[in-house]
């Protein structure tokens, strides 16, 4: 996230999904709300003991799996792979960048319907074609990077007690406010639906005035879906990207370098 103007800290809306998100929400009226404010929101004073526990009690080195790569190398080169799985598949899975087949499919499948004003190749797609691209893109950045934040921990705690110290941390702050950060992510697509329905409606209002057809809509919802997707895979990667920085760097020699 981006510094704050005039000071070396972090703001908490200065995220790329909050910028996104804002122009659909309208301006705030409220006087913003500062990031330790909205962390005191997600967390009880009980949160407060695995924490002191994370930071004085000693730390056990979690093993790692008989077939796993412990060294800082590996876990990089699984990294970069597990980000470019999931870059690609933000776009390459989404159904409309394979229109002309899904048209001729469209018959049998249910869930695309051709656009009677659209052009022989184009199709419109209704909102839950869209829904389910979303939601299972959020599900696969689950299921990749939680045992990729497992891995770079238990790499971590290799290195010295420090490091080790740090993976715990990291630990407790997952458990402690992995569930709020899902409830907020998981509410992303009815926001989706509601940019959906207001871009529908302004092109159709704009049609009902002029008489001609409306401008395509969809091409411009669906290039915003893919900023939001991008968005939200860079808000789950910064604890990755922690981790990864915290790692020992490679030495002169070695290739990644």
């Amino acid at each position: 996230m981006g510094g704050m103007a005039g000071t070396g800290r972090t703001g908490f809306t200065d995220a790329a999904l909050v910028r996104r998100l804002a122009p659909w929400i309208g301006p705030a009226t409220d006087a913003p709300v500062g990031f330790l404010d909205q962390l005191s929101a997600w967390l009880r004073w009980t949160d407060a003991q695995p924490l002191f526990a994370a930071l004085q009690e000693p730390i056990a080195t979690p093993p790692c799996a008989p077939d796993e790569d412990p060294s800082p190398d590996s876990a990089r080169a699984d990294s970069q792979a597990v980000l470019s799985l999931l870059t690609r598949a933000l776009t390459d899975d989404a159904p409309w960048r394979e229109a002309p087949r899904a048209q001729r499919r469209s018959l049998t499948s249910g869930w695309i319907k051709p656009s009677a004003a659209a052009a022989p190749d184009a199709v419109a797609f209704d909102f839950p074609t869209y829904r389910r691209h979303y939601v299972a893109q959020q599900q696969q950045m689950e299921d990749r990077i939680a045992p990729l934040r497992e891995r770079l921990r238990r790499v971590l705690a290799l290195q010295s007690p420090e490091l080790a110290r740090l993976a715990a941390l990291d630990a407790v702050a997952e458990r402690l406010l992995g569930e709020p950060e899902r409830r907020l992510l998981a509410s992303l697509p009815t926001l989706l639906e509601k940019r959906f329905a207001k871009l529908r409606a302004e092109a159709e209002a704009a049609e009902h005035a002029t008489s001609d057809a409306a401008p395509p809509w969809q091409p411009h919802f669906q290039h915003e879906l893919d900023g939001l997707l991008q968005a939200e895979l860079d808000l789950r990667w910064q604890p990755i990207a922690g981790l990864l920085a915290a790692l020992p760097a490679p030495g002169p020699s070695d290739p990644l370098s």
